[in-house]
């Protein structure tokens, strides 16, 4: 019993010197940042050295930015956690400046993002409003991306590593390769966003390019165009899953006014509507082409697309599939199936 009665005095004595020890987590406050281009530059390269940021932009500014700070960018390329309140202000590259997109997520960087508009951005290569970096991971929330070029991809957005877009905006970017809009080469989902009149000038994808992992729900993909290529909405070669999205007056050059399907593609449409899409040459709806690509329609409808030639509505290739689950694939010009080289269940005319 003594024995006993030592131990437990023991841990008591250890116990209380662990609490008269222990170090309180430390409250960052916000970093309020003025209403000047140069200021952010500072309060981003601040961050990055002491690991971490919580940054507090000046409600409603204009950073006009007229130079880089680090090669193609206009703010230093995060690489640490870094939280950005937009407050509603807008990160703008002058008109007469020099090329450089206006964020840049580093590997290791993982930026929060919120209430915040990115315009005018433009590159020689990918990423012309924003470029997250494989192993950068970007949280966008209330954003508009709108008007930035990109000479490559994704002219509006390029992710190499994880994007996820809610409630924001994705409009009037241009890319002279693939992904108008966005192009996603990493893990990336968008949810209750609209990605509208976004144009890649050659390749794939005017409003969205998929060579990875996507899903977009709740979101519009409408107004886009390829004007030498495929897939004026949405194009896919790798997994795409789309649920309760219109893909609506989008616009393919060549195939896939609405959608195309390409490569070793699995594309899945859950209550989803792809609508009055045209395509130039082959299926103004759906253009699903390679073998091995799949893609199936869930209570999904195809319908009022136009193409030059048959089908205009849903083009299923030799060896490729398309399921379809109670979706109507109706009113498309000038067939809905007809001319497609394998069937399509559940289609006539």
């Amino acid at each position: 019993m003594p024995a006993l009665r030592a131990l437990a005095g023991a841990a008591a004595i250890a116990a209380a010197a662990t609490a008269v020890t222990a170090v309180p987590a430390v409250a960052h406050s916000p970093e309020h940042v003025r209403c000047k281009a140069s200021s952010l530059v500072a309060a981003i390269a601040r961050a990055n050295a002491r690991g971490f940021g919580d940054l507090r932009l000046a409600r409603g500014c204009v950073y006009d930015f007229t130079a880089a700070a680090s090669g193609d960018d206009a703010t230093p390329p995060v690489t640490v956690p870094v939280t950005i309140d937009g407050h509603g202000a807008t990160l703008r590259r002058g008109t007469t400046a020099n090329l450089f997109r206006l964020l840049d997520v580093a590997a290791g960087g993982r930026v929060t993002l919120s209430d915040l508009k990115i315009e005018n951005g433009e590159v020689t290569g990918d990423g012309g409003g924003v470029l997250v970096q494989d192993r950068g991971t970007l949280h966008a929330t209330s954003v508009l991306v709108k008007g930035n070029t990109a000479g490559n991809n994704g002219g509006g957005i390029e992710n190499l590593g994880t994007l996820r877009l809610v409630r924001s905006r994705v409009a009037d970017n241009e890319a002279a390769g693939s992904g108008g809009g966005i192009s996603s080469e990493g893990s990336t989902s968008v949810i209750s966003t609209s990605i509208e009149g976004n144009t890649a000038g050659r390749f794939f994808g005017g409003g969205v390019f998929n060579d990875d992992r996507i899903t977009i729900s709740r979101s519009s993909i409408t107004g886009n165009r390829v004007t030498a290529g495929d897939g004026g909405g949405l194009w896919n070669d790798s997994r795409m899953t789309v649920d309760d999205t219109t893909i609506v007056d989008n616009t393919a050059s060549d195939h896939g006014g609405g959608v195309t399907n390409a490569q070793l593609g699995r594309a899945t449409f859950n209550r989803s509507t792809i609508k009055r899409n045209t395509a130039l040459l082959l299926a103004g709806g759906v253009y699903n082409v390679n073998p091995g690509s799949h893609l199936v329609l869930d209570h999904s409808s195809v319908t009022k697309n136009n193409a030059g030639n048959a089908p205009g509505g849903v083009f299923d290739g030799t060896g490729s599939v398309v399921v379809n689950k109670r979706s109507p694939i109706t009113g498309n010009r000038p067939t809905n199936c007809v001319g497609s080289p394998s069937p399509v269940a559940g289609c006539t005319g």
